[in-house]
């Protein structure tokens, strides 16, 4: 517990803990997250708990009801349709603005990355925590090349929330083998420089993730 006493303040040090164990599953949808319980679990007081949980409030991870207090917050099928409305969109602007900066060493790491989509595809074991940093890792590099910083900044927020909804679903390997087919197509449309080319591959792949992630939830009754 003493590592939540370094670097960060301690209100995000915790907000990430919770965030993280919301992520992973350890407290699922409903669950409570009682203050004085996660207080003495962490050997602190409940102020900077308190703090936390508003944060992650303001993340829409917790939602946080009058005489009941903290629960993890259920995410419906229309609150992630709106979560990728958004992130289609603003990441095919991020990829199109991308094009004027991207260089063939960027291009060469994503197909880097990409190839380590191709070996968790192939994997018969849990992959939810490689799909997710790989994914990211491939993602972030046109984002970033945007030089877009308010684009930027609303990605990396909505990033979040994205990564609860993928480590709820995407536990096999269906999805990991479809996104590196789309990867590759994202990687060509970058070679060609052709800026509406790129941000289409961008939405269509974003696009098809929704559609997997949807008929996962309707199937497991979310």
């Amino acid at each position: 517990m003493e590592e939540l006493l370094e670097t960060k303040p301690l209100r995000e040090k915790i907000a990430d803990k919770i965030r993280t164990d919301i992520i992973k599953g350890v407290y699922k949808d409903g669950d409570r997250l009682v203050e004085p319980k996660l207080a003495e679990m962490l050997g602190i007081s409940r102020t900077p708990i308190r703090e936390a949980l508003r944060q992650l409030e303001s993340e829409g991870f917790v939602e946080i009801i009058p005489r009941k207090g903290a629960i993890v917050k259920t995410m419906t099928l229309e609150d992630i349709d709106n979560l990728y409305v958004i992130k289609a969109n603003l990441e095919g602007l991020a990829a199109r603005q991308a094009v004027k900066y991207i260089k063939d060493k960027d291009i060469d790491e994503m197909s880097k990355i990409n190839q380590r989509f191709f070996y968790i595809a192939n994997k018969s074991s849990d992959i939810v925590e490689e799909y997710l940093k790989y994914n990211i890792d491939f993602h972030n590099i046109f984002i970033k090349l945007s030089h877009n910083e308010k684009l930027v900044e609303i990605l990396e927020g909505l990033s979040k929330n994205f990564q609860r909804i993928k480590g709820m679903l995407i536990t096999k390997t269906d999805r990991a083998l479809n996104a590196y087919e789309e990867h590759n197509e994202i990687i060509k449309a970058f070679k060609s420089r052709n800026e509406e080319l790129v941000e289409l591959k961008v939405r269509w792949h974003i696009e098809n993730s929704w559609n997997f992630i949807k008929e996962r939830m309707t199937n497991y009754g979310h």
